[in-house]
């Protein structure tokens, strides 16, 4: 996960090549239905909250690893809770429905069904919920109004925004005091999250950093990535959507104005054009829990969770040539002897606090997320020494024992 989730809430909580455009730019929420070939009977029911929880008959866990990563069928992909005879119809139907989307469709839009998850050429950005947020802000949001961020956003969200919503605790009324805390940047990233949607520069660039990975390491698959605007709370996750990127963090211009945000959010908002490397981050977690290994570890050390988070920093510099967390080096690399002395000390406990999601209690004399810098410097280490550099990158992305990898790695600042 990207650090930027630790913010507080209502706004500022806890927690988390060359370019060329690809014409299958997603911009509309059908998103796990279309790796299945059907359009599912999403279900609303209101919550105390008062967000629409949707519920589907079929859901797509891209992060588990199939019985084969050369027999990447749809019973490896998807768990399925079997839909009743209403359902089947309704499923049946609308996947007729999709089918003949996809056909009167050019070849600038949406192709419809995909089912072919290793295939980097055909992974979908999926990018309706940024205009969803905009017509909110322009029906009233942008005066606070919740009204409009319950019913134009979060009544119409895709799949991924969904899942953002339940797990950071987003509701219509923290996007209102969000925009009403920050409203003259706000104003100016508007163009910059739009040009995501309209332009396709950038997604060309995550589809070549896609390709690369998929050179690299051919167990690769390539889920959806849902561009969305949180309330400053998560710079990247993953769930079973595939994964999620909260745009309002890198949407930036060399003017847009920052005396409005807390330190923590200057410390981490950053140009659209840095998407890319956030996307290789994520895209690494996802990697990590299909290949099992310390990810799937309901508790983990200290070593673990950052030999999971700085692997994926580095992997990321490889596939993007860009470091999202380069800017620690400026502080560790001077003191690296010293850090890694506090750090072996501390890595079989359970306390991260000194070292990982911890942004918010930094300070001038010491950065918050140094442990991403640990893990990156071992994960490069381990890389440099072993001659094989693919094998090199499936040990990193298939780690599963902490341990004996920094044994081998020959870290020793």
């Amino acid at each position: 996960m990207i650090a930027a989730r630790n913010v507080p809430a209502e706004g500022a909580g806890a927690d988390d090549g060359a370019l060329g455009a690809h014409p299958m730019v997603t911009t509309h929420t059908v998103i796990q239905a279309r790796f299945i070939g059907i359009q599912q009977n999403w279900k609303v029911d209101r919550v105390e909250s008062g967000l629409a929880r949707r519920s589907s008959a079929s859901r797509i866990d891209y992060r588990r690893k199939p019985d084969s990563m050369s027999d990447m069928t749809m019973r490896d992909m998807i768990r399925i809770d079997r839909p009743n005879n209403n359902e089947r119809r309704i499923l049946g139907v609308t996947s007729i429905a999709l089918v003949a989307m996809a056909a009167a469709c050019g070849s600038d839009k949406p192709t419809g069904p995909t089912t072919d998850f290793s295939d980097p050429e055909r992974a979908e950005f999926v990018t309706s919920d940024i205009q969803n947020f905009w017509k909110a802000y322009d029906d009233g949001g942008a005066a606070g109004g919740t009204a409009p961020f319950q019913t134009d956003y979060l009544d119409r969200a895709s799949p991924g925004l969904v899942d953002f919503v339940r797990s950071r605790n987003v509701t219509a009324a923290s996007l209102a005091a969000m925009v009403r805390t920050y409203p003259r940047y706000f104003a100016d990233i508007r163009a910059s999250t739009l040009r995501l949607a309209n332009d396709g520069t950038v997604q060309g660039r995550m589809r070549e950093g896609y390709r690369k990975m998929k050179g690299m390491y051919s167990a690769a698959v390539f889920p959806p990535v849902t561009f969305l605007i949180g309330r400053f709370s998560t710079g990247g996750t993953t769930s079973s959507s595939g994964m999620l990127v909260g745009l309002e963090f890198y949407s930036i211009g060399p003017s847009t104005p920052l005396e409005e945000l807390a330190q923590f959010q200057r410390d981490n908002v950053r140009p659209l054009d840095s998407l890319p490397v956030i996307v290789a981050h994520e895209h690494t977690h996802i990697l990590q829990a299909r290949a099992g290994g310390i990810f799937s570890r309901s508790k983990k050390n200290l070593l673990e969770q950052t030999m999971l988070e700085g692997s994926a920093d580095f992997i990321g510099y490889l596939v993007t040539g860009s470091n999202i967390n380069a800017r620690l080096a400026d502080y560790a690399i001077p003191r690296e002897a010293p850090l890694w002395a506090e750090f072996k000390a501390a890595m079989h406990g359970s306390d991260i606090s000194r070292w990982l999601y911890n942004q918010g209690s930094a300070t001038e004399d010491r950065p918050g997320d140094l442990g991403y810098f640990i893990g990156y410097r071992i994960a490069e280490a381990f890389y440099a020494r072993t001659a094989d550099k693919r094998l090199a990158l499936r040990a990193i992305i298939d780690m599963s024992n902490a341990d004996q990898f920094l044994t081998q790695s020959g870290y020793a600042p």
